[in-house]
């Protein structure tokens, strides 16, 4: 039989040396080519116990002749290579690493596959000495937004870190000059708040990391009624302080699936930078609703508003509208950067209504999870001063 004479010893060979080392596909493309392990080709048991074997793997495996005709794939790869659209790349891809290969013996790439969402896959082929041709197809996604993320922190925790490390430098510097009671105090001072700063930077590209690699298996329905309660209080003192009140109201049952911590993290987010650019006297008002299948909530403040022309990058890291107030409130540049990403992980969308001397509004809508009767007549309605 053709398929018992192509699924001899050079493929049992590979399978083995594969499962002994769990290494990546290059150990199986090398694999693949080790012949010192020889079965007979008649032998139909280790042909299909190769076949099981195989279909285990999470890489897909193709096989081709040096006619370009496909012999053998695994049931990765025939999950891999369909009619969707992902598929149809990937099939094109595979066809081309084999036509490349062909010619040239061996080949490498990193496919781009984007529909919806973006996924990462690495084709590598190999010419065999028997002139078969074997390609493997890895997704790699989570290893590349792995990287990602850790490129981006390692980036942005340098170029953040920079100024205050430069600031305590040079205060360090004038500190150990000095005499005088009252200036040594005053830049004592300084070196905290700068080394406070430098915490606080560390702590929000952490929490922003986390939140972009966070999986969903641990999230549960989390009701956001209670999580807007609890976001008032924690913020009440500051807004006590800024002397402003803070407005509660809206429908109970607010139900989302999510991680409530992030989802606490992120509102109170919302809060806190309208408390900090609102001007005193004022009422910051946090409102509630479920409108068709999503659950809606806004932030309003009557502060210092956002022009127009930074409207549209305020959710880049490190932006701020005005670096000097954002450097006397303790901002990072980060807050609005970190409730993006919280929203977007609970699949929601967040928008900003705002106009400069007259407030902004920060509107969150998230899917609804209807696990109860929702009853939107019962409301909770204060100011807390």
């Amino acid at each position: 039989m053709a398929v018992v004479s192509f699924l001899s010893g050079v493929i049992l060979a590979a399978s083995i040396a594969f499962l002994i080392s769990k290494r990546s596909t290059r150990e199986i493309q090398r694999a693949f080519t080790q012949t010192s392990l020889k079965i007979e080709p008649e032998s139909a048991d280790s042909v299909v116990q190769l076949m099981e074997v195989l279909d285990k793997l999470t890489t897909g495996v193709i096989v081709s002749d040096n006619k370009l005709n496909r012999k053998f794939r695994n049931n990765s790869a025939a999950a891999m290579t369909g009619i969707r659209y992902v598929d149809i790349l990937i099939d094109q891809a595979v066809d081309e690493m084999i036509v490349q290969v062909e010619q040239v013996g061996s080949g490498d790439r990193i496919l781009e596959a984007v529909a919806g969402t973006t996924r990462f896959l690495q084709i590598r082929g190999h010419k065999l000495e028997n002139e078969l041709i074997v390609v493997t197809v890895e997704d790699i996604t989570v290893k590349s937004r792995i990287e990602t993320v850790q490129t981006d922190f390692v980036a942005n925790l340098s170029h953040e870190l920079k100024t205050p490390i430069g600031a305590v430098a040079a205060l360090a510097d004038s500190l150990s000059g000095e005499t005088e009671t009252e200036v040594v105090w005053r830049l004592a001072e300084r070196i905290v708040s700068e080394s406070h700063r430098m915490a606080r930077i560390v702590d929000d590209l952490l929490d922003l990391s986390r939140i972009e690699f966070s999986g969903t298996e641990d999230w549960t329905e989390v009701d956001l009624a209670p999580v807007l309660i609890e976001v008032v209080g924690t913020n009440q003192h500051a807004a006590k302080r800024q002397g402003l009140g803070l407005s509660l109201t809206g429908a109970t049952h607010l139900m989302v699936l999510g991680d409530r911590s992030q989802l606490v993290s992120g509102i109170s987010n919302l809060v806190d930078n309208a408390i900090k650019y609102s001007e005193p006297g004022g009422i910051v008002s946090i409102e509630s609703s479920i409108v068709g299948h999503e659950v809606v909530v806004a932030i309003t403040d009557h502060g210092i508003g956002i022009s127009k022309q930074h409207q549209d990058r305020i959710f880049e890291r490190f932006y701020r509208v005005d670096k000097a107030r954002s450097r006397a409130t303790g901002g990072t540049g980060l807050g609005l950067s970190i409730v993006r990403h919280i929203v977007q992980e609970h699949g929601g969308t967040i928008e900003l209504i705002s106009e400069e001397g007259v407030g902004s509004t920060f509107t969150v809508r998230l899917p609804h999870v209807v696990s109860e009767p929702t009853d939107t007549s019962s409301s909770k309605t204060g100011v807390l001063i």
